[in-house]
């Protein structure tokens, strides 16, 4: 597909530093493995290091570690340089020089060459025919081996700084299980479900389930303040001298409009005619606040570098294009740890609901109304013609969102509960100018003698989402 970009050239970029020459947010994926073969493999790694397991307290980087320059870049910290934890924890055995990562946080995953969010709001019928509606997402931690190189380089100015350069300090995996739990409550939120974690990639593949007046709740939630839960690393106990055996906690949100969420806004590793280009992938604009790339200094230390970019703002396909006159020598060089851009999403409203109904299949800004089922004075009712049991079947295109199909439901009824909420009505246009549903009504009386009716009804046009059920109904039903 052929985009139609604007393109935005920056120019004159604004340098950070006194002189030019200075400156400086469903399928598993392919690579998925099991648990037990992961955690052997972590375990091996660490094994043949002299690895005995981790000990008990991390070492917090971010404290310990100071980037220089680094608070001229307004809103800028550690988390948009790396997005694994800052904090790792040493192996019991110093000598080994084993430290060991983990994800900061969790987020809901997007990526543009597999079709945008990792998320699906999909329509089901329940063992008791009322619809919900299931909700499956992936997240993401969102790091790689960038992400690694950058920790790499605060821990090994760490250890500098310490003097303690005995080993090469050497980076695994944290040996834990991921235990993720979010606890909705306050949705109405029927059941949520954790159905895998990808032990190479630590995405969390999530499904939820909530009644449909709820998933309208849920779906603006997943805009503004998205949707919290936590992720509980628990650790694998290697061997009796490893003393990090309590939980590490974690943080993982469904939200849209979270750039975290998706690929990292790198500095593209090939360019050509004289200029690189960065494109806007999401749905959402795209708020471009700096081009920066953290540098180790020769006598040692880190520094962060780069330009301003004016809070340049991208639409949805639009370029960015920066000529490489504009930027220094030092910014490709050897002492380069890594070059991103930092950005934010544009919250939209509007863009937000499209990107439900893609979630949805197109259905989501579908207007919806309850079917009621209306037995009038039931207890009356009931006793005067000896009933049992009412029946009602319903059969209407409008039970499926997008139509495709008549589906019939059968509810039957002791009085106890009216009027009945019933499933809901997917009011799309009918171009056939059908209607909107059709039922049948039948009666089990004491007896055991079953009545129904031979032929459909029609709704009413008054109360056209009602079915009322009064003696004139009964009396013809008995009569059939």
């Amino acid at each position: 597909m052929k985009r139609c970009a604007v393109t935005i050239l920056l120019v004159g970029l604004v340098a950070l530093s006194a002189a030019s020459e200075e400156v400086r947010t469903l399928k598993l994926s392919p690579g998925f493995v099991s648990k037990i073969q992961a955690a052997q493999q972590q375990r091996d790694q660490a094994v043949s290091r002299g690895g005995q397991g981790p000990a008990a307290v991390a070492l917090p980087l971010a404290d310990l570690v100071t980037i220089s320059q680094l608070n001229r870049f307004e809103g800028v910290g550690y988390g948009d340089l790396c997005r694994l934890s800052t904090n790792v924890y040493p192996d019991v055995n110093a000598d080994s020089g084993i430290y060991y990562y983990y994800p900061a946080r969790w987020y809901l995953h997007f990526e543009p060459e597999e079709g945008g969010y990792h998320l699906r709001i999909e329509y089901k019928a329940s063992s008791t025919g009322a619809n919900s509606v299931l909700l499956t997402a992936q997240l993401t931690p969102g790091y790689d081996q960038h992400d690694l190189a950058v920790l790499q380089a605060l821990l090994d100015e760490y250890l500098r700084s310490q003097g303690n350069q005995r080993v090469r300090p050497k980076l695994l995996p944290l040996p834990a299980t991921p235990e993720a739990r979010f606890q909705l409550a306050s949705w109405d939120i029927e059941e949520v479900t954790v159905n895998a974690i990808e032990p190479d990639t630590n995405t969390i593949h999530l499904s939820i389930t909530a009644d449909v007046p709820t998933k309208e709740l849920v779906t603006s939630t997943l805009l503004h303040e998205g949707l919290p839960g936590s992720v509980t690393l628990v650790p694998d106990v290697w061997s009796d001298l490893q003393t990090l055996t309590s939980p590490v906690e974690g943080y993982a949100e469904i939200r849209l409009a979270d750039i975290t969420g998706g690929p990292t806004l790198r500095w593209p590793t090939t360019t050509s005619g004289g200029q690189a280009e960065l494109v806007n992938e999401w749905p959402f604009d795209m708020r471009l606040s700096y081009l920066v790339y953290l540098l180790r200094d020769r006598d040692g230390g880190l520094r962060l570098r780069g330009w301003g970019l004016g809070d340049r703002v991208l639409g949805p396909k639009d370029t960015a294009r920066i000529p490489l006159s504009a930027l220094n020598r030092e910014f490709g060089s050897d002492s380069a740890v890594d070059a991103r851009f930092v950005a934010t999403l544009v919250r939209s409203e509007d863009v937000g609901r499209s990107v439900i109904d893609a979630c949805t299949g197109g259905v989501g800004a579908l207007p919806v109304e309850n079917l009621v089922i209306d037995i009038m004075q039931p207890e009356a009712l009931f006793e005067q013609y000896s009933i049992y049991r009412v029946a009602v079947e319903v059969r209407s295109a409008h039970f499926d969102p997008e139509g495709r199909q008549v589906v019939t439901r059968s509810y039957v009824l002791d009085g106890a509960e009216t009027p009945f909420t019933a499933d809901p009505l997917y009011l799309w246009e009918d171009q056939a100018g059908g209607d909107l549903y059709q039922y049948r009504v039948g009666v089990v009386t004491n007896d055991g003698v079953t009545h129904a009716d031979e032929s459909w009804r029609r709704p009413g046009s008054f109360l056209p989402y009602t079915i009322n059920i009064g003696s004139d109904v009964v009396e013809a039903v008995l009569a059939e």
